[in-house]
Order: C-alpha cells, then structure tokens, then sequence
C-alpha cells in the first residue's frame, strides 16, 4: 500500500494486492485514525493488539492492559487483547511520502516510521529570517536564496574554522564544504552599540554541536575585545538568534564600518562554557576566555551606558 503524506485527515492509500507473477493497484481512502492506536493515537506497529470486538491497540498500551481494568477504552467491553497479524500486514503493507517532498526527499516508507524520518530528514526545510521574507527550503537552496534575493556577502569557512572579515550590520553567511549546514553571522545597531550573534543554520539539531571564539580590533580607537561561547543550531523557523555572543560598546568603536576586524574560529567540540552571552533584553556579562581584562571593560562600558 501507498498513502499519500498530505496533512488531510484523510489520505490516499495504494493498495497492493500480490496474485501470480504479477501484483495489482488500487487507490482507496481510508481515514487516518484506522492507522493510529485507540488509545494513545500514536501509529500502530507490530506488534498490534485488538479487543474482542476488533478495536487496535499498540504494544505500549497493552503492557498497561491491568490498568485498564480489562476493559477496551473504545467500546467499554470486557475483553482481554489479543495479537492481530492479519492489521501487523496491512500497516507494514503503507507507504507514505516525506512531508518534505516539496523540498526534494524523494523517500517513501511504512506510515508508521514517518515521524522518526521526518524528525531527521535532510531535506527538511530551513527559514529566512529577513523581515517579510517567507521563502522556506533546505539549507543548500537557502544558501542560494541568501545571494541572489538578498545580496548577502559570504565567505567560505576553511579547514582551520578561522575567518577574519570586516562585519557591516546585517547579514553574513559562513559556507561550509558540507551543504547541510552553514553558519550566520548578525551584526544589529543598538542603542549600547553593536551586538554580533552566530547561529548554525541547519533543520531538525537544536544541541550545540559547535562553539565559536570572536575577537574584535577597532582600527582607529584602539578598542579590542574577545568572547568564547556555544553555536546555536537552528531552523530559523523562529528568526535571528535573540541573544548577542559579542557587544561592541558605543562610543569605544568607529562608526566607520571598515575600522572594525572581526576574527571568528569555529570548533567542532563544545568548549564547556556558558551558552548566553547578551539577552535581547539587556546584557550580561560575557566570559572571556583570552583575557579578563577585556571583560571586566566591557562589563563597565556596558554600565557606563546604563545598559
């Protein structure tokens, strides 16, 4: 059987009928439900459990048959559930498609394996987070979204993960050898100055698989810092990161954007520090790895402002 991946309540099953040499199709609709346990609503897989009455029950369920007071929950009748092969067939017998077919995934399999698929699908579908932007796709077709509707500068990360570039406020993308996942950096104006944020752009992960150590140089004022912290990963299903991993105070940099250096090193391995560097809503203070100097002047910078 095939069953179409569509959200509706009711879906399209293809039902294969094997007979001779050869095997026939028939499309039909059945509701959702007919796959799903009675009680948990989860779908059934082997293996499954029927009342006397012919109500479907997962195994999870059955082991909890004392609690039900031998009852089915359906139709209320004393029962006691027995293994039904004859629905075991027919569940292993549905095919369904990727919600991501959209997106590119070709894969088809049994209805009940589609949420385990889809919770790590590649193809699944990443967000841009410019402001009335709605396009959605895999990162590979987010990265080509990124440079021809938005201009966005990019640079190719190399092997030594360590980039250094003249941030401007907006967007910069980070590419990798690997298109399944890039990084982002922001750069917004606040009234304390210029807040910098990375995030790993990648569908379906949201542990730190990465860290990031970022210095920053003013070339006319002298002014440097350093921060050490977790990558973020993230769709953007959510927007732009709503923390900041590096404050550049006002009034210690230039407003000149090619005064400032940036110099980023991405690591594989987390570093063991604090993930939040600078809520949104007012910062706190960051850990420096380099030098405590550094933070101890940006922490007063920052009060200096009333921050």
């Amino acid at each position: 059987m095939a069953i179409n991946g569509s959200s509706s309540s009711k879906r399209k099953v293809e039902a294969q009928r094997e007979g001779g040499s050869s095997s026939k199709k028939l499309n039909v609709t059945v509701g959702l439900e007919t796959l799903d346990c009675t009680i948990c609503s989860a779908p059934l897989r082997p293996p499954i459990f029927q009342c006397s009455v012919g109500h479907f029950i997962c195994s999870s369920c059955r082991e909890r048959e004392d609690q039900l007071d031998y009852k089915c929950p359906t139709c209320s009748a004393k029962t006691s559930f027995k293994r039904c092969f004859g629905m075991e067939h027919v569940v292993q017998s549905v095919t369904v498609a990727c919600s991501n077919d959209k997106y590119g995934c070709a894969e088809k399999f049994t209805y009940y394996k589609k949420e385990e698929h889809e919770k790590a699908c590649p193809n699944a579908p990443c967000f841009c987070p410019e402001p009335g932007c709605e396009f959605a796709g895999p990162t590979k077709m987010l990265l080509d979204h990124f440079a021809a509707q938005h201009k966005c500068p990019s640079t190719n990360l190399p092997d030594s993960g360590t980039v250094s570039l003249r941030l401007k406020p907006g967007l910069h993308v980070l590419q990798c050898t690997d298109t399944s996942y890039f990084f982002l950096l922001s750069m917004a104006t606040k009234p304390f100055g210029h807040a910098i944020s990375v995030v790993c752009v990648q569908p379906n992960v949201t542990e730190f698989r990465f860290a990031c150590t970022m210095s920053y140089d003013c070339l006319t004022t002298g002014c440097c810092g350093s921060t050490s912290c977790h990558i973020r990963s993230s769709s953007l299903s959510d927007g732009l990161p709503t923390v900041y991993d590096l404050i550049l105070p006002k009034g210690k940099v230039s407003d000149d954007e090619n005064d400032i250096m940036l110099k980023a090193t991405i690591h594989r391995q987390p570093l063991g520090l604090s993930r939040s560097c600078f809520p949104e809503m007012g910062p706190t203070p960051v850990r420096v790895v380099s030098n405590i100097i550094v933070q101890v002047r940006l922490q007063l910078d920052l009060e200096l402002y009333g921050v």
